[in-house]
């Protein structure tokens, strides 16, 4: 378990203003929320390496690769909101005299179930639109949209926070959120380089460990750089290329592990032929 400096930020100062409980009230539900998602990751045995708790939910970080299936990973970032929102009908059934905090509570859940189904990265929305997404245009190509779509949301609310402010003095919570959320899904744009070759490397885990998948082949000559086919791969499929010379004579077969090696060895630049 984590607590990201923004959490611990947000914490300082609801209880600088007075509103220690509340503060309370908001790490548990999303302590609940994200222990909804390794409960889920356990049941489909999915193995989670870390737990980082951020202000609007946080994030159960995979150590195995859900890419490759997407359906794991759509299960997975559903859990949270479905907890968050079972909690809020539990709350709002509850008679109100039982629980002096049952309002807040309700909000608190009702906020996190439904923030959390925006589509956009790091969101658990988003996570479910770059696994559909995945399987049509490439995993790397659908965290990039996931991503812009997480900062676009992020400034439309920012704006309506400031028109509230403008309006009343208020938003400063929908200010402070999309600040939040703009800079989590900056931070996914920036770790996308990373997070495409461990999404390369564990596809190739996977067929050594399934032992078999699907495969996909394309045809490309030999000066093609590896690097624009690899970001075309999909999920569930083992991509085979067919490389031809300028004559558009067959020179050979290579596997993408071949591939994913010579990317790894030689760095973006490299082409089929250096293969």
């Amino acid at each position: 378990m984590r607590i990201n400096w923004l959490f611990l930020l947000v914490c300082a100062v609801y209880t600088w203003l007075g509103l220690g409980s509340e503060i309370l009230i908001i790490f548990a539900s999303v302590l609940l929320h994200e222990l909804s998602h390794t409960i889920m990751a356990k049941i489909l045995r999915v193995q989670v390496a870390e737990v980082e708790l951020l202000p609007f939910g946080g994030q159960a970080k995979i150590e195995d690769f859900t890419g490759l299936d997407p359906d794991r990973e759509i299960y997975i970032a559903l859990a949270g909101p479905i907890m968050s929102l079972s909690l809020a009908a539990f709350f709002y059934l509850l008679p109100p005299h039982l629980l002096h905090k049952t309002p807040l509570l309700l909000q608190i859940n009702l906020f996190l179930g439904l923030f959390n189904l925006l589509p956009a990265l790091p969101l658990d929305g988003g996570r479910i639109l770059r696994a559909i997404l995945s399987l049509r245009i490439g995993y790397k190509r659908a965290t990039s949209v996931a991503a812009g779509l997480g900062k676009t949301i992020a400034i439309l609310l920012c704006a309506y926070g400031g028109y509230l402010f403008y309006l009343q003095q208020s938003g400063a919570n929908h200010i402070l959120a999309g600040l939040i959320l703009f800079w989590a899904a900056r931070r996914e744009g920036l770790l996308l380089g990373y997070a495409f070759m461990r999404y390369l490397v564990n596809k190739k885990s996977e067929l050594a460990n399934k032992g078999f998948l699907a495969s996909h082949q394309v045809v490309s000559f030999e000066d093609t750089l590896i690097k624009s086919i690899l970001a075309s791969t999909r999920p569930g499929y083992y991509t085979m290329v067919m490389v031809l010379d300028q004559q558009h004579m067959p020179q050979g077969l290579i596997s993408e592990a071949q591939m994913i090696e010579s990317l790894l060895n030689h760095g973006p630049r490299v082409r089929l032929k250096d293969c």
